[in-house]
């Protein structure tokens, strides 16, 4: 349940908002929606104005997990399941009349998604002397992670995952088949084909992730830039303990189109309309 204060404090129009879903190979998928927000004690809206995959997911997998993230870096997370869509009505009416949508020439909240909540996190901080102690724990192990024999990383996103500033997210599936969200800001690119972060912050919940399950990190940036890994999980050190995503695919989740930029594809549709 979602009370009166943490509601208003969720539907600031300047905060991070994540959706994670589950694609037709069974890993975790995570979009950045910003729209997403409560809609009384227990129901969440979110509202779409470009199509990616999260949308087909979550239609035909109704399990997501979800994470705001508030300006005063103020969180809540927590596991919700899709119910239905609307192309009108009072809440589709309340996003169009917003600033964003409402004064932009190119595009306007075109459907609403319903998603009944499951249950929610209490609001917590995420606090900067976490953050720097785990960024540094990161550097260090770095040395120790790299692999770039597939490249699949280009180097705008390997540069991306390893500003100072990013945010990045990392989401795997629990025992329920729910896709768990934790915020994993310290995390950076160990060369080209894998993410390494340290446990810290967050290192309870970062060391209960099984070794060997699908994982996805997502970074986004205060320019709206974005992009995200999916691989394979695994733990690594003693001395200098750390988590290592193995890079499987790569995915552009910016508009105007969003889609898999590794593996490259070498098949080349036929042109018929001109």
């Amino acid at each position: 349940m979602i009370n009166e204060q943490d509601r208003s404090l969720m539907c600031a129009e300047s905060k991070i908002g994540l959706l994670a879903t589950v694609d037709e190979e069974g890993s975790p998928h995570i979009s950045f929606i910003s729209s997403i927000r409560p809609h009384g004690e227990r129901q969440l809206i979110a509202g779409q104005f470009c199509a990616g995959l999260s949308k087909n997911n979550f239609r035909e997998r109704h399990k997501v997990g979800f994470l705001i993230f508030s300006p005063d870096m103020e969180i809540w997370r927590g596991r919700a399941k899709y119910t239905s869509s609307a192309t009108s009505g009072p809440e589709y009416e309340m996003y169009n009349k917003q600033p964003l949508f409402r004064y932009n020439s190119y595009f306007g909240i075109g459907t609403v998604h319903y998603f009944n909540l499951v249950d929610i996190t209490p609001r917590e901080n995420l606090t900067m002397p976490k953050i720097i102690l785990g960024a540094v724990k990161t550097r260090l192990a770095k040395p120790l992670s790299v692999s770039s024999q597939k490249n699949a990383l280009n180097k705008v996103s390997s540069d991306m995952f390893n500003q100072i500033d990013g945010l990045k997210f990392i989401s795997y599936l629990d025992e329920q088949g729910y896709p768990v969200l934790v915020p994993l800001i310290q995390a950076a690119a160990a060369g080209r084909d894998r993410i390494v972060f340290a446990y810290s912050p967050y290192r309870q919940e970062l060391q209960q992730i099984p070794p060997g399950v699908k994982a996805a990190i997502f970074f986004v940036n205060l320019k709206m830039e974005s992009v995200l890994v999916k691989g394979i999980y695994s733990k690594a050190g003693s001395l200098c303990p750390r988590g290592i995503l193995d890079i499987e695919k790569v995915y552009n989740s910016m508009p105007p189109q969003p889609g898999y930029i590794y593996p490259r594809s070498t098949r080349y549709e036929k042109v018929i309309d001109f």
